[in-house]
């Protein structure tokens, strides 16, 4: 059985190197973006959004399938069983995945005549297959609580993904002159696949020394029972992949249909005259700025999460009523406490954060930093939606979560249309359809459990933080805007965040929140 010593060590072991994995990820994203620009940024960001689709329902509900049937208490040799029949279905399921990715970006590429986009998604395409292989492997280092494997794979990924990508995109923006753009833009997308061969790489020898492939067991592992399970957590990856598929189908489409004038009038607190394609620009970004700041915050609750499902399916499993409610005020109050400063943090000091990753470049930064402050506090309710899951995922609850999402992207996606059609309001329109999708998926997941865990609660746990938070960075913002003004940005931005980190753990410290003491 799995103590409360074991989760929190899981915890600590998956948030760590989520942690390390989103360094590693700015680490890399922050020189591409000065390398390649917000222009690159917005190319780059919208052959993801066409690829990540046929990657989600290849790949996403693979690991928490695997790590509940991993979680009931498995031997060796039913891990073995489940590994290789999970590893046939989902194999041939992400190469059907690939044929199909190919065909559908060739023919939107066609009809936009965008036909690098195209080019992106080929390069982008083996990475399904050997992440379908990974996501097993995870599955099986989860459910059985051994979280340094999957970690150190996660990691090595991000660290290759990291010394390749730079490295190559830096040479080819030296070496190849003419089309350097598109070259940098092949090197970015290629590394994508190179370094999940390498995880792939990685978590197969691991798995081989581990385990002993050739053993036999009785336990039934049926292709019906994977995707039953599987199949419901995909469609509700694939949902949100799908309206940010919409991003750039839809939204991007309409952007670039108002004039370049109309543009430019929407924010007049900034000048981008000089920029040539201003609708691409702009939703670089959106996308590839904006959006990369605020992604992080989420990540570290992703982390908690999955640490967490393995722990709650057991409560669930043993129809322990007492440890499941404990379990999962563990699961949302460690959530709290870790993402509502990070958030708001983030929104007082927006533009130093931005200027500290990707430099001071003028109207680029200053729109950045606008877009910033209105998304950074919906990022909690983003948070949110990992630990909610798992709890609904542990309930066998997965079809309510494709529901919930389904009909908020729904909601998304004509807010985002009808918005953006406005010339006033343009790619705002995307962030505007971002906030109501997110208040939306957190109102509705609160209430699905409710029976587990009730809203009122939730609430307490969330609006402690939330007041601390903001009456500590009101006070540091006032001081810093008086006194360090004079001090350059990324020392000022290290030194605030130090100093808030230090007087919230304080507080949080002195007032036992910290200190569980069940």
């Amino acid at each position: 059985m799995i103590n409360d010593n074991n989760f929190i060590k899981s915890t600590a072991v998956l948030g760590l190197s989520g942690i390390v994995v989103k360094i590693l990820s700015a680490a890399y994203r922050i020189p591409l973006t000065r390398m390649i620009g917000a222009e690159g940024m917005g190319q780059y960001s919208a052959a993801f959004n066409v690829f990540m689709p046929f990657f989600s329902l290849a790949t996403a509900g693979i690991t928490p399938t695997i790590s509940r049937l991993c979680a009931r208490g498995v031997s060796k040799a039913d891990i073995v069983v489940i590994k290789r029949k999970a590893g046939a279905c989902f194999g041939v399921v992400s190469v059907i995945m690939v044929a199909v990715a190919l065909v559908i970006s060739y023919l939107y590429a066609g009809y936009t005549e965008s036909y690098f986009l195209f080019t992106g998604v080929m390069l982008l395409c083996p990475n399904i297959i050997f992440a379908a292989s990974e996501a097993v492997y995870k599955g099986i280092s989860q459910g059985s609580m051994e979280m340094n494997t999957s970690a150190k794979a996660a990691v090595l990924e991000s660290i290759s993904k990291t010394i390749i990508g730079i490295c190559s995109v830096y040479l080819a923006g030296i070496l190849i002159r003419e089309k350097r753009g598109e070259a940098q833009l092949i090197c970015a997308f290629s590394t994508v696949s190179v370094s999940g061969f390498i995880c792939w790489l990685y978590m197969w020898n691991n798995f081989r020394k581990s385990y002993d492939i050739h053993s036999k067991s009785n336990m039934p592992v049926t292709t019906r029972h994977l995707f039953s399970m599987a199949v419901p957590i995909s469609l509700s990856a694939l949902v949100v992949s799908v309206s940010n598929f919409c991003d750039t189908v839809i939204c991007l489409s309409i952007v670039k249909s108002i004039p370049d004038n109309t543009l430019m009038a929407a924010f007049p607190f900034i000048s981008f005259t000089t920029v040539s394609e201003k609708a691409i620009w702009l939703f670089g970004v959106y996308q590839g700025l904006c959006l990369s700041v605020v992604n992080l915050i989420p990540s570290l609750s992703s982390v908690i999460g999955a640490s967490g499902l393995p722990v709650i399916t057991r409560a669930v499993s043993a129809g322990n009523t007492e440890q499941l409610r404990r379990k999962t005020d563990r699961l949302i109050k460690l959530t709290a406490l870790c993402v509502v400063p990070v958030s708001l943090f983030v929104m007082f000091f927006s533009q130093d954060v931005l200027v500290t990753l990707y430099g001071d470049n003028g109207a680029q930064t200053a729109l950045a930093a606008f877009f910033l402050k209105i998304m950074a506090p919906v990022a909690i309710l983003s948070a949110f939606s990992f630990p909610l899951n798992s709890i609904m995922h542990a309930k066998g609850k997965s079809a309510v979560i494709f529901r919930i999402l389904l009909f908020s992207c729904f909601i998304r996606v004509a807010v985002a249309t009808g918005l953006c059609s406005v010339g006033r309001i343009n790619i705002m329109g995307c962030i505007i359809a971002q906030i109501v999708f997110h208040t939306m998926v957190f109102i509705f997941s609160v209430r699905a459990v409710a029976d587990v865990y009730p809203a009122g609660r939730l609430i307490l746990r969330i609006s402690y933080p939330v007041v601390i938070s903001y009456i500590l960075l009101t006070l540091i913002r006032i001081v810093t805007d008086f006194m360090l003004y004079s001090v350059p940005c990324v020392f000022r931005t290290f030194f605030c965040g130090m100093v808030f980190v230090l007087m919230y753990m304080a507080v949080m410290f002195f007032t036992s929140t910290l200190i569980d003491k069940r």
